[in-house]
């Protein structure tokens, strides 16, 4: 040990004789060293810690697979079915998101929340630090309305106060009793949940009972010893059973199994690993360009190695101070690089991308300090073995003899090879930046089907005290009201918006055309919107109209119909005139009035899907509750910045308990789609530039 304190005291007096090779060594591996902590920050919060459940790793999400094998959520009979075949479906936990107005102030906020059942909580692992979970009693129609607070709510409405269990609060205007409060940073789903009230299964109504309807997320927990493969086998052998008892029924279409990390993190994981090979990439060209310093000062110190070997120091000896020297090199470049990977992870919780999940829990915890220590080992040693080895070998008598400089032979030899290793690590990133940038280019300049300029978007929820009837007039006159304001060119109404990152579908029937092998109709995405939508976001109608006024829902039903759908069921004709019907409770056939061009609904480089839009006025009443009667409306301004204030006015002389919520305009929402892209070309640029300027440097070392 005592030779071990002396090697590290030679070294840091040997670096601190060479100053200016060391600022250029420890600053070349920090930007490396930095980049690698940073990316691997993000990596441990995002998909290691993201999900803040007990070993969330045995945490599945149960989906219903459907005839054509895409998983989808549970519908009631479904997971009821499911729940009653043994004891492997007898702990199923099942959540459904939820938004509600809460009340306490003068006017309502909307807040997101879910329905969980009784199972779910165990399911995850987690118990309330407050208080307690929902008794099996609470999770059946009639014992009340109770409710989990999130600690976000806890702490912002209700100042962290115990006293609060017990206490009422209003969602929807009905009187909800506190009875826990769960753990910071919980969430099933979504970070933006932030209270939870029983399912209570049994108090659904008909729509939600019906089995083309798939609203619950189903989840499980792996028992201890059992692996995923055993679980979906028992899975499977229920999926058997219950189509022997029902060859048609939707039981029999089969029940798979997902860790809930893969769910949550499925989009942004490939390019998280990507990026984190590309620092990678930018590591390796750093310990590149500092053996190279290293080999150049071989020539420097061959007169004091010959002089210790001399002395009666052995080559390995030598070798372990040497390595000794670069693993401190690597140490110093390591406490620089954490304090730039610091700094890059406020950069991008400020910038708080919406396509990473959590970006605002990123930090440098311990693991990440432990990542970082364990990396500058394996560094030091990577960029110190070559020049280690190489220094060590000296010929004493030359190098002895007076004026004697040493030999550099084998310095031109491994200083080829890594200019050779630069020159390919940096061409494979920059040209990993080029595609990035030409998908980039590509997607942006894909029409998204709409216009998005000048847009202003919000939702807002009817009072849930409305009947199915009174909805629809709610809207139209908030409609009326908006369409009045001085600047609005148009006001449209939908249940779902392009780039609203929501996309619900639902099975239609075709007239005439017969049903498919399985029995299961064809399924298509649905929108339900209001008249005037096409113009109002100006997609273009290729033949046909758009809703009118006079589409209520006293009159004939009609659809408007993409133009992906007319072409992959009605080809070489026209869809005009054709018939079809949505397969949901009180669903009534439809004529085919219009067709749309397509929309790319979740992002410009996301496939387009068959869709077909109905009137909101005439969707069945059964349907309207399911929806919580929540729409979204989209209003087109010069000046869409300077209208909210009076939206929000107009808004309250319909009804001053309804807020507005999800404000955003339209460009935000299509740039916020596509984010996860631009997050992905502008690191792996970045990177790109960073290792082009380190191989640079090597190359004008080279030339010098």
């Amino acid at each position: 040990m005592e030779t071990v304190f002396q090697d590290i005291r030679y070294g840091l007096h040997m670096l601190r004789k060479s100053p200016g090779f060391t600022a250029v060594a420890v600053i070349t591996l920090a930007l490396g060293i930095g980049a690698n902590t940073a990316m691997f920050s993000v990596i441990n919060s995002v998909l290691f810690h993201s999900q803040p459940f007990r070993d969330a790793q045995r945490v599945m999400v149960v989906w219903k697979t459907m005839s054509n094998g895409n998983p989808n959520a549970f519908s009631t009979p479904a997971f009821l079915e499911t729940r009653q075949q043994g004891e492997l479906g007898a702990h199923l936990g099942a959540f459904s998101a939820v938004g509600k107005n809460l009340g306490g102030k003068d006017l309502p906020e909307r807040i997101a929340g879910g329905r969980i059942n009784y199972d779910l909580l165990p399911v995850l692992g987690v118990e309330p630090v407050l208080g307690r979970m929902f008794s099996q009693e609470e999770d059946h129609p009639g014992s009340g309305a109770v409710v989990i607070l999130s600690h976000a709510l806890w702490s912002t409405r209700f100042d962290r106060r115990p006293d609060v269990l017990g206490e009422a609060i209003s969602l929807d205007g009905v009187p909800y009793t506190v009875v826990g409060v769960m753990p910071a940073g919980f969430h099933v789903l979504s970070d933006q949940e932030l209270f939870w009230i029983p399912l209570q299964l049994a108090s659904v109504n008909a729509q939600t009972a019906a089995r083309n309807v798939h609203w619950l997320f189903g989840f499980t927990r792996l028992p201890q010893g059992t692996s995923r493969q055993q679980v979906q086998a028992g899975l499977d052998a229920i999926a058997k059973r219950l189509k022997a008892e029902d060859p048609t029924g939707e039981g029999g279409f089969g029940t798979t199994v997902q860790p809930i990390g893969d769910v949550v993190n499925g989009a942004v994981k490939p390019v998280l690993l990507l990026l984190m090979g590309a620092v990678g990439f930018v590591l390796l060209i750093a310990c590149s360009n500092v053996a190279n310093l290293l080999l150049a000062r071989r020539t420097t110190r061959q007169r004091e190695i010959s002089i210790r070997t001399a002395l009666g120091a052995s080559r390995l000896r030598m070798i372990r101070q040497l390595l000794t020297e670069s693993v401190l090199l690597a140490a110093l470049g390591g406490g620089l690089g954490l304090a730039l990977a610091w700094i890059a992870i406020q950069v991008l919780r400020a910038a708080h991308p919406s396509s990473i999940p959590s970006a605002q829990t990123i930090a440098i915890d311990p693991t990440v300090l432990a990542f970082t220590a364990l990396l500058c080992g394996v560094v030091g040693m990577l960029f110190g073995v070559a020049p280690a080895w190489e220094g060590s070998r000296v010929n004493i008598s030359e190098t002895l003899k007076e004026g004697a400089r040493g030999s550099s032979g084998g310095f031109g030899k491994h200083r080829a090879v890594l200019v050779v290793t630069e020159t390919a690590l940096a061409s494979m990133l920059l040209i990993g930046a080029g595609l990035s940038l030409r998908s980039l280019w590509r997607a942006e300049t894909v029409s998204p089907g709409f216009d998005p300029q000048g847009v202003l978007t919000f939702r807002l929820a009817a009072p849930t005290e409305f009947s199915a009837q009174r909805i629809p007039l709610f809207y139209q006159q908030v409609l009326d009201r908006v369409r009045g304001l001085p600047g609005v060119e148009s006001a449209v109404l939908a249940r779902n918006l392009p780039m609203s990152g929501t996309d619900p579908s639902m099975p239609i029937e075709i007239e005439g055309t017969p049903p498919p092998p399985s029995e299961i109709p064809v399924v298509t995405r649905l929108r339900a919107v209001g008249p005037g939508y096409f113009s109002g976001l100006r997609t273009s109608l290729l033949g046909g109209r758009e809703f009118s006024e006079d589409d209520t829902a006293a009159s004939p039903h009609v659809a408007v119909v993409s133009q992906s759908l007319a072409k992959l069921y009605w080809p070489n004709q026209t869809a005009l005139g054709k018939r079809l019907k949505p397969a949901m409770p009180g669903g009534d056939w439809c004529v085919v009035v219009g067709v749309a061009a397509d929309v790319h609904h979740w992002a410009a480089d996301v496939d387009i899907e068959p869709t077909v839009y109905y009137p909101y006025m005439q969707l069945p009443a059964a349907f309207v509750p399911l929806l919580e009667a929540s729409m979204s409306i989209a209003v087109r301004s010069t000046d869409p910045s300077g209208l909210l204030a009076s939206i929000r006015a107009a808004v309250g002389d319909v009804d001053k308990t309804v807020p507005i919520y999800n404000v955003q305009r339209m460009e935000e929402m299509v740039a916020d789609a596509g984010s996860l892209r631009r997050f992905d070309m502008w690191l792996i640029g970045a990177f790109a530039g960073l290792a082009l300027a380190l191989a640079a440097v090597l190359l004008r070392r080279r030339d010098a």
